[in-house]
């Protein structure tokens, strides 16, 4: 019996791990296919990476770490995710690199407006090759960028939104644009924007308490 209880508790356990990994595939898979040109793309990266956690921390939890844009660089050519990463720059990876095992734990993407889709990917490429902005500065015209900077200022070029959503943060005597607020007022203006109605959102995975 206790043998029997043991081999019960082992296939228990094994299910459950395939249900979770299941999970954790299916999102991903979800995320990465809803992606389109000129969308606003968020991750959150793993609890092990120092960059996550302080970006976590400085707008007081939340869901999201890292923002990006998909662009095409030519007419129905590959989708990229361009984003600034620390040490990088600009830079461009595939959707499936930005939301992979090893830098995200959770995805999402917001698609814009069908008539600024080309205006928020042509922003977004113009500002290639910015160096990284380690000041977190928003006072330099974009001559360096972090990650929410360079998605705010194609989101405002592009006539998305009208203003940065700026606020304060620990540590920091300057005030700073946070995934979680740029992405909240991107998907309002998305919403707003949309024409005609159809899916704005892909989430990731469902938020736990």
């Amino acid at each position: 019996m206790k043998y029997l209880r043991n081999f019960l508790a082992a296939v228990v356990c094994m299910a459950t791990v395939t249900c979770v990994q299941a999970e954790v595939q299916a999102w991903r898979e979800r995320v990465v296919a809803a992606v389109r040109s000129g969308a606003v793309v968020a991750r959150r990266g793993l609890d092990t990476d120092s960059i996550t956690l302080a970006v976590l921390f400085g707008q007081g939890g939340g869901r999201w770490s890292h923002v990006g844009i998909a662009v095409q660089l030519v007419p129905d050519g590959p989708i990229y995710i361009e984003s600034a990463m620390p040490g990088a720059g600009t830079k461009l990876e595939k959707p499936e690199a930005f939301f992979s095992t090893e830098q995200a734990s959770d995805g999402e993407v917001v698609l814009m407006p069908e008539d600024r889709v080309d205006a928020v990917q042509n922003a977004a490429k113009s500002l290639l090759g910015r160096p990284f902005d380690d000041q977190l500065a928003l006072g330099d015209d974009g001559q360096k960028l972090y990650c929410t900077e360079l998605v705010a200022l194609a989101l405002k070029s592009a006539n998305v939104i009208q203003d940065l959503p700026t606020r304060s943060v620990p540590f920091l005597s300057q005030i700073v644009i946070t995934p979680d607020d740029l992405v909240a007022l991107a998907s309002a203006a998305a919403l707003e924007g949309r024409q005609p109605p159809g899916i704005t959102r892909a989430h990731g995975r469902p938020i736990t308490p």
